[in-house]
């Protein structure tokens, strides 16, 4: 009875050592196949076309904004430049007719 028992649990141990045996095969095969998958992913080349043709159309895109942001402040200053000189010159015209006596201040 007693050999009968020792040799179902050798039996057992026998068994359990194949079946992690087996799992350990496995496992080395899944992570070098996934070493092999991560190494063709890093080597391959990643498809830039649209993004740098989208890069391209944004950077073109800005460049015409900032162009007419530009015309646009120097059409302003130009109008703050000529309506300063003319209200330079109504002074000038009122504080010379205040000075001769024509307007009182």
């Amino acid at each position: 009875m007693a050999s009968d028992i020792t040799g179902g649990v050798q039996a057992m141990e026998a068994e359990a050592a194949r079946v992690l045996d087996d799992a350990k095969a496995k496992a080395i095969d899944i992570v070098q196949k996934a070493r092999d998958e991560s190494r063709k992913m890093a080597d391959a080349e990643l498809p830039l076309d649209d993004v740098k043709a989208e890069c391209a159309g944004v950077v073109k895109e800005a460049s015409q904004k900032a162009e007419r942001d530009v015309k646009e402040a120097e059409q302003q200053a130009a109008d703050i430049k000529s309506s300063a000189g003319k209200k330079a010159d109504q002074y000038a015209k009122m504080i010379v007719s205040i000075v001769i006596g024509e307007k009182a201040a």
